[in-house]
Protein backbone atom coordinates (compact mmCIF):
# COMPACT_ATOMS: atom_id res chain seq x y z
CA UNK A 1 0.00 0.00 0.00
CA UNK A 2 1.38 3.43 -0.92
CA UNK A 3 2.33 5.71 2.02
CA UNK A 4 0.09 8.43 0.69
CA UNK A 5 -2.53 9.07 -1.96
CA UNK A 6 -2.63 11.86 -4.53
CA UNK A 7 -6.08 13.00 -5.50
CA UNK A 8 -7.29 12.00 -8.94
CA UNK A 9 -10.25 13.39 -10.91
CA UNK A 10 -13.54 11.62 -10.22
CA UNK A 11 -15.96 10.24 -12.84
CA UNK A 12 -18.35 12.66 -14.48
CA UNK A 13 -21.42 13.71 -12.51
CA UNK A 14 -24.73 12.24 -13.61
CA UNK A 15 -26.46 15.63 -13.38
CA UNK A 16 -23.97 18.34 -14.29
CA UNK A 17 -26.52 21.17 -14.28
CA UNK A 18 -27.64 20.36 -10.76
CA UNK A 19 -24.11 19.95 -9.44
CA UNK A 20 -22.72 23.16 -10.93
CA UNK A 21 -23.92 24.92 -7.78
CA UNK A 22 -23.10 22.05 -5.43
CA UNK A 23 -21.32 24.34 -2.98
CA UNK A 24 -24.31 26.64 -2.62
CA UNK A 25 -26.58 23.64 -2.04
CA UNK A 26 -24.19 22.25 0.54
CA UNK A 27 -23.94 25.49 2.50
CA UNK A 28 -27.73 25.78 2.48
CA UNK A 29 -28.07 22.19 3.71
CA UNK A 30 -25.74 22.22 6.73
CA UNK A 31 -26.46 23.92 10.05
CA UNK A 32 -24.45 27.17 10.37
CA UNK A 33 -21.56 27.08 12.82
CA UNK A 34 -22.73 30.35 14.37
CA UNK A 35 -25.99 28.72 15.51
CA UNK A 36 -24.16 26.10 17.56
CA UNK A 37 -25.45 22.61 18.27
CA UNK A 38 -28.84 23.41 19.82
CA UNK A 39 -30.79 23.25 16.49
CA UNK A 40 -29.33 19.82 15.71
CA UNK A 41 -31.29 16.63 16.08
CA UNK A 42 -29.81 13.63 17.88
CA UNK A 43 -30.07 10.18 16.34
CA UNK A 44 -28.55 6.79 16.95
CA UNK A 45 -28.49 4.58 20.02
CA UNK A 46 -31.07 5.03 22.77
CA UNK A 47 -31.38 2.54 25.68
CA UNK A 48 -34.85 1.24 26.39
CA UNK A 49 -36.87 3.30 28.86
CA UNK A 50 -34.33 6.14 29.25
CA UNK A 51 -35.71 9.24 27.53
CA UNK A 52 -33.02 11.43 29.13
CA UNK A 53 -30.10 9.34 27.92
CA UNK A 54 -26.91 11.27 27.22
CA UNK A 55 -23.60 9.53 26.39
CA UNK A 56 -20.77 10.20 28.79
CA UNK A 57 -18.26 11.34 26.19
CA UNK A 58 -18.23 13.73 23.23
CA UNK A 59 -16.47 13.24 19.92
CA UNK A 60 -16.24 15.22 16.69
CA UNK A 61 -15.51 14.08 13.16
CA UNK A 62 -14.70 16.01 10.03
CA UNK A 63 -16.86 15.36 6.98
CA UNK A 64 -14.24 16.44 4.41
CA UNK A 65 -15.38 17.45 0.94
CA UNK A 66 -12.86 18.33 -1.75
CA UNK A 67 -13.67 21.78 -3.13
CA UNK A 68 -13.46 21.18 -6.87
CA UNK A 69 -15.76 21.13 -9.87
CA UNK A 70 -16.66 17.51 -9.23
CA UNK A 71 -16.66 17.31 -5.40
CA UNK A 72 -15.63 14.18 -3.54
CA UNK A 73 -16.10 13.00 0.03
CA UNK A 74 -12.96 11.84 1.86
CA UNK A 75 -13.10 8.71 4.03
CA UNK A 76 -10.56 6.60 5.89
CA UNK A 77 -10.16 2.90 6.56
CA UNK A 78 -9.25 2.38 10.20
CA UNK A 79 -6.17 0.29 10.96
CA UNK A 80 -6.98 -3.38 11.37
CA UNK A 81 -5.11 -3.77 14.66
CA UNK A 82 -6.96 -1.00 16.52
CA UNK A 83 -8.84 -2.08 19.63
CA UNK A 84 -12.02 -0.19 18.65
CA UNK A 85 -13.75 -0.57 15.26
CA UNK A 86 -10.73 -2.07 13.45
CA UNK A 87 -10.87 -2.14 9.68
CA UNK A 88 -14.02 -0.04 9.46
CA UNK A 89 -14.64 2.92 7.17
CA UNK A 90 -14.83 6.17 9.09
CA UNK A 91 -14.38 9.92 9.02
CA UNK A 92 -11.26 11.42 10.58
CA UNK A 93 -12.10 12.39 14.14
CA UNK A 94 -12.07 11.38 17.77
CA UNK A 95 -12.79 12.31 21.36
CA UNK A 96 -12.82 15.95 22.45
CA UNK A 97 -9.75 16.74 24.55
CA UNK A 98 -9.37 19.34 27.29
CA UNK A 99 -7.02 21.46 25.20
CA UNK A 100 -9.54 21.73 22.34
CA UNK A 101 -11.30 25.07 22.27
CA UNK A 102 -14.32 23.63 20.45
CA UNK A 103 -15.59 20.54 18.68
CA UNK A 104 -14.53 22.14 15.41
CA UNK A 105 -10.97 22.29 16.73
CA UNK A 106 -11.25 18.63 17.71
CA UNK A 107 -12.29 17.62 14.20
CA UNK A 108 -9.49 19.64 12.60
CA UNK A 109 -6.85 18.40 15.04
CA UNK A 110 -7.84 14.77 14.54
CA UNK A 111 -7.80 15.21 10.76
CA UNK A 112 -4.25 16.57 10.92
CA UNK A 113 -3.14 13.76 13.21
CA UNK A 114 -4.81 10.96 11.25
CA UNK A 115 -4.29 11.90 7.59
CA UNK A 116 -1.83 14.83 7.66
CA UNK A 117 -4.14 17.61 6.47
CA UNK A 118 -3.25 20.92 8.18
CA UNK A 119 -5.99 23.00 9.76
CA UNK A 120 -5.30 25.86 7.33
CA UNK A 121 -6.27 23.63 4.38
CA UNK A 122 -9.81 23.09 5.72
CA UNK A 123 -12.72 25.55 5.65
CA UNK A 124 -15.39 24.46 8.18
CA UNK A 125 -18.84 25.46 6.93
CA UNK A 126 -21.41 23.85 9.23
CA UNK A 127 -22.73 20.90 11.23
CA UNK A 128 -24.78 17.80 10.52
CA UNK A 129 -27.04 16.20 13.11
CA UNK A 130 -25.44 14.52 16.11
CA UNK A 131 -25.31 10.77 16.56
CA UNK A 132 -25.18 8.74 19.78
CA UNK A 133 -23.22 5.48 19.71
CA UNK A 134 -23.32 2.29 21.74
CA UNK A 135 -19.69 3.02 22.71
CA UNK A 136 -20.92 5.93 24.88
CA UNK A 137 -20.09 8.83 22.54
CA UNK A 138 -22.18 11.67 21.17
CA UNK A 139 -20.61 12.42 17.79
CA UNK A 140 -20.78 15.87 16.20
CA UNK A 141 -20.08 15.91 12.42
CA UNK A 142 -18.34 19.07 11.17
CA UNK A 143 -18.56 19.61 7.40
CA UNK A 144 -15.44 21.15 5.91
CA UNK A 145 -14.19 22.03 2.44
CA UNK A 146 -10.69 20.88 1.51
CA UNK A 147 -8.33 22.52 -0.92
CA UNK A 148 -7.97 20.39 -4.07
CA UNK A 149 -4.71 18.59 -4.76
CA UNK A 150 -3.85 17.71 -1.17
CA UNK A 151 -1.65 14.73 -0.38
CA UNK A 152 -2.75 12.39 2.40
CA UNK A 153 -0.12 11.40 4.95
CA UNK A 154 -1.97 8.83 7.09
CA UNK A 155 -0.79 7.83 10.55
CA UNK A 156 -0.31 4.10 10.00
CA UNK A 157 -1.06 3.39 13.65
CA UNK A 158 -4.63 4.60 13.03
CA UNK A 159 -5.35 4.60 9.29
CA UNK A 160 -4.74 1.91 6.68
CA UNK A 161 -6.12 3.80 3.69
CA UNK A 162 -7.61 7.12 2.56
CA UNK A 163 -10.08 7.12 -0.31
CA UNK A 164 -12.67 9.39 -1.90
CA UNK A 165 -16.26 8.93 -3.10
CA UNK A 166 -17.81 11.21 -5.77
CA UNK A 167 -20.82 13.30 -4.76
CA UNK A 168 -22.67 11.94 -7.77
CA UNK A 169 -22.56 8.52 -6.12
CA UNK A 170 -23.68 9.76 -2.69
CA UNK A 171 -26.63 11.69 -4.12
CA UNK A 172 -28.04 8.58 -5.80
CA UNK A 173 -30.70 7.14 -3.43
CA UNK A 174 -30.42 3.68 -5.00
CA UNK A 175 -26.96 3.30 -3.40
CA UNK A 176 -28.33 3.17 0.15
CA UNK A 177 -29.53 0.09 2.01
CA UNK A 178 -31.24 -0.05 5.39
CA UNK A 179 -31.17 -3.16 7.57
CA UNK A 180 -31.84 -3.83 11.25
CA UNK A 181 -29.54 -5.01 14.02
CA UNK A 182 -30.38 -6.01 17.56
CA UNK A 183 -28.41 -4.73 20.55
CA UNK A 184 -29.40 -5.46 24.16
CA UNK A 185 -32.85 -6.52 23.05
CA UNK A 186 -33.53 -3.38 21.01
CA UNK A 187 -33.66 -3.32 17.21
CA UNK A 188 -31.84 -0.44 15.54
CA UNK A 189 -31.98 0.61 11.85
CA UNK A 190 -28.57 0.56 10.15
CA UNK A 191 -27.70 2.38 6.92
CA UNK A 192 -25.04 1.02 4.57
CA UNK A 193 -23.61 1.58 1.10
CA UNK A 194 -20.68 0.17 -0.83
CA UNK A 195 -17.97 1.81 -2.89
CA UNK A 196 -15.17 0.01 -4.78
CA UNK A 197 -14.96 -2.88 -2.34
CA UNK A 198 -15.48 -0.78 0.78
CA UNK A 199 -18.60 -1.35 2.89
CA UNK A 200 -19.63 1.89 4.60
CA UNK A 201 -22.04 1.31 7.47
CA UNK A 202 -22.98 2.25 11.02
CA UNK A 203 -22.32 5.78 12.27
CA UNK A 204 -20.35 6.75 9.15
CA UNK A 205 -23.16 5.70 6.80
CA UNK A 206 -25.75 7.39 9.04
CA UNK A 207 -23.82 10.67 8.83
CA UNK A 208 -23.56 10.39 5.04
CA UNK A 209 -27.27 9.64 4.83
CA UNK A 210 -28.01 12.70 6.98
CA UNK A 211 -25.98 14.79 4.54
CA UNK A 212 -27.89 13.25 1.63
CA UNK A 213 -31.27 13.92 3.29
CA UNK A 214 -30.29 17.52 4.03
CA UNK A 215 -29.17 18.07 0.44
CA UNK A 216 -32.43 16.62 -0.83
CA UNK A 217 -34.39 18.87 1.54
CA UNK A 218 -32.41 21.91 0.47
CA UNK A 219 -33.05 21.14 -3.20
CA UNK A 220 -36.80 20.66 -2.56
CA UNK A 221 -37.01 23.96 -0.67
CA UNK A 222 -35.17 25.75 -3.46
CA UNK A 223 -37.57 24.29 -6.04
CA UNK A 224 -40.59 25.47 -4.07
CA UNK A 225 -39.09 28.94 -3.68
CA UNK A 226 -38.31 29.18 -7.39
CA UNK A 227 -41.82 28.04 -8.27
CA UNK A 228 -43.35 30.73 -6.05
CA UNK A 229 -41.13 33.50 -7.42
Amino acid sequence: MAPFLILAPSPGLRDTAQMNDWKGRLIAAVSPLAEGVRPLQVGGYKPTGDSQYRPGRTAAVLVPIIDQQEPELVLTLRARDLSHHPGQVSFPGGAVERADGSAVETALRETREEIGIPEAAVRPIGFLDRYDTISDYRVLPVVGLLEPGLIWVPDRAEVDEVFTVPFSYLTDPSRYRQTEREYQGVTHPIWSLSWQGHVIWGVTAAIIRNLFDRLEGSTASESVANGAA
